[in-house]
């Protein structure tokens, strides 16, 4: 990967990281004003229930997400940006363009999805 290159895509993934840490931020900070609303009914509690499992579950993605790009990070400063963490061939660019912070090829993602599946 060439340095221009390299320098485009941190650019881009520390943007992207920027986000998410402030959209993590922003929800904690509305999870705390949401407790001090006072005693909920039935139905009031059921759809703070079914909310907070949906917010719980976004914030799930999101700090996945963020994991995967404080490790494309720390690959690209490495060198080893764009290599597959398991095989050690080239991720495709399509790939990257799709998910930069993919730590595997196509083959090998697909094989683990099969393993994980199995299980």
């Amino acid at each position: 990967m060439r340095a221009a290159q390299r320098k485009k895509l941190q650019d881009e993934l520390i943007s992207r990281r920027r986000v998410l840490v402030n959209a993590l931020k922003n929800g904690q900070a509305e999870k705390r004003r949401g407790d001090d609303d006072g005693p909920l009914d039935l139905a009031d509690t059921a759809t703070e229930l079914r909310n907070q499992e949906f917010s719980y579950s976004v914030s799930e993605k999101e700090r996945a997400e963020l994991a995967g790009i404080d490790e494309a990070l720390v690959r690209i400063e490495e060198g080893v940006f764009g290599e597959c963490e398991e095989c050690g061939e080239k991720i495709g660019d399509a790939r990257l363009k799709a998910i930069p912070w993919a730590p595997l090829c196509i083959a090998c993602q697909e094989e683990k999805e099969e393993l994980e599946s199995r299980s």
